[in-house]
């Protein structure tokens, strides 16, 4: 099955760009199982990343639309630089409901000709009985609060493992001020082990890292991600030194991402559990968290251009019309 953007997206030459959110309905009058997946943009050369989201009916909806929460949550199929495709080993699968819309969220980067994108996802529907329903979650610090011209800085986030998993890869992703990167497992009894490391990051070539054999992680333990930032002079891919990096959905701001894909063993797929859940870092609740991460001077209030695509649910809790959402405000918005 193949779905196609139903119409071009203009990219202008310059400036910045919003997220384009895209709905397509699937059609599928009974569930499918995938057990591969490409992602074809038709201009490469300006599209940041996509990812894609099933909506099964009446709707999954973060509290912040626009990304934030959403990537967090995990993802159903996937392009960045250097990877657009995967093929789960046989048995494995991702599930799309009957009746499931697809959402589309587009990241451009204008870079300097205007032109057209009509990004395509193609799947490959599984041929043999699904034993195991393939899931991603992702690991995030929404507090991420990098100094400037700090040239090896850190941030860290869990996950917690309530039951037995099987972690079949892992993809870190940072933008351009990435340096290194790596995962490791906190057993239950304390005790670590390094699953992954990534001493060169870069943002032109994010790759799945796939175990040949699934690591099974028992319940009781943490996932932990770490990665590290070069805001330095001599980051030659850094495009302000001087400044200090928070989270943010463009390019010259960062994000703390590291995705997980497992599935859990001996469940049955399409069971309602809703596997692994992000642990809250950059602050005491989702809301603060994602507000802190999208205030990116720090000044305590969250402007249009700041809120990008969630403006539209927050400016309900305007009730000043200054122009200006408080975190108080967006609680009051997003029923928080």
């Amino acid at each position: 099955a193949t779905f196609q953007l139903p119409k071009p997206i203009d990219i202008k030459a310059t400036g910045i760009m919003p997220y384009q959110e895209v709905f397509i309905e699937t059609q599928f009058t009974e569930e499918k199982w995938i057990e591969a997946m490409e992602v074809i943009p038709t201009a490469r050369q300006v599209v940041h990343h996509v990812l894609i989201f099933v909506y099964p009916p009446g709707g999954r909806r973060s509290l912040f639309s626009g990304g934030v929460g959403e990537e967090i949550e995990g993802f159903f199929a996937a392009y960045v630089p250097g990877t657009n495709a995967i093929r789960y080993p046989d048995g494995m699968a991702k599930r799309v409901p009957a009746g499931s819309r697809l959402k589309f969220q587009l990241h451009y980067t204008p870079n300097g000709t205007a032109t057209k994108d009509q990004t395509k996802l193609g799947l490959v529907f599984a041929k043999k009985p699904v034993e195991h329903e393939v899931r991603t979650v992702g690991i995030a610090n929404l507090g991420l609060n990098i100094p400037p011209g700090a040239p090896n800085h850190p941030h860290t986030g869990k996950v917690n493992v309530p039951y037995d998993v099987r972690v079949l890869s892992m993809i870190p992703h940072m933008h351009v001020r990435g340096k290194a990167a790596r995962y490791e497992l906190i057993n239950p009894d304390g005790s670590r082990r390094r699953l992954l490391e990534v001493p060169r990051y870069d943002f032109n070539w994010q790759l799945p890292y796939e175990y040949r054999e699934p690591l099974l992680v028992k319940k009781g333990s943490q996932l932990e991600y770490t990665a590290w930032y070069d805001n330095s002079k001599d980051n030659p891919a850094n495009p302000d030194p001087t400044k200090r990096v928070r989270w943010g959905l463009q390019t010259y701001d960062e994000m703390h991402l590291g995705y997980v894909e497992y599935y859990i063993p001996g469940l049955k797929p399409g069971s309602s559990d809703p596997g692994l859940r992000p642990q809250i870092f950059g602050g005491s609740n989702l809301i603060e968290a994602m507000f802190r991460a999208m205030d990116r001077n720090g000044d305590g209030f969250l402007t249009a251009e700041e809120a990008g695509n969630s403006w539209a649910r927050l400016r309900s809790g305007d009730a000043n019309g200054d122009g200006k959402i408080s975190l108080e405000e967006a609680k009051a918005a997003l029923g928080g």
